[in-house]
């Protein structure tokens, strides 16, 4: 028996770092034509290895990429919090204002210990 194309099949299954009940599965099939004088055994071989490579490759670049977005929706639900907060500020300034205008902001003085007069 003469053995001419060879297929490898690689695969993983791994939980989603931020999801429950959620799993990714990359995956790859790589076929390949032997030479008339290539070792099926060791070109199959090869072949496993570089699908395996190719796969795990694949799943670090995912994970990467699923964290850089978590990150960036954290940042956008914090500025959104923080916007909501400094609205409601101004409101309430502007409430203040309306209700004593004669009261001034007058910012407040820094003082470091050794500007303390005894």
């Amino acid at each position: 028996m003469k053995i001419n194309t060879i297929q490898v099949t690689a695969g993983r299954t791994f939980n989603h770092p931020h999801e429950q009940y959620s799993n990714l599965r990359p995956s790859v099939t790589m076929v390949a034509t032997l030479d008339d004088a290539e070792d099926p055994a060791l070109a199959t071989k090869a072949l496993q290895q570089q699908a395996e490579g190719l796969v795990e490759d694949h799943k670090q670049s995912l994970l990467r990429s699923i964290q850089e977005l978590y990150e960036l929706s954290e940042r956008q639900a914090e500025m959104r919090g923080l916007q909501k907060q400094l609205e409601s500020a101004q409101d309430r300034l502007n409430q203040i204002r309306s209700q004593h205008p004669d009261i001034n902001l007058i910012p407040e003085k820094s003082q470091k210990s050794d500007d303390v007069a005894f």
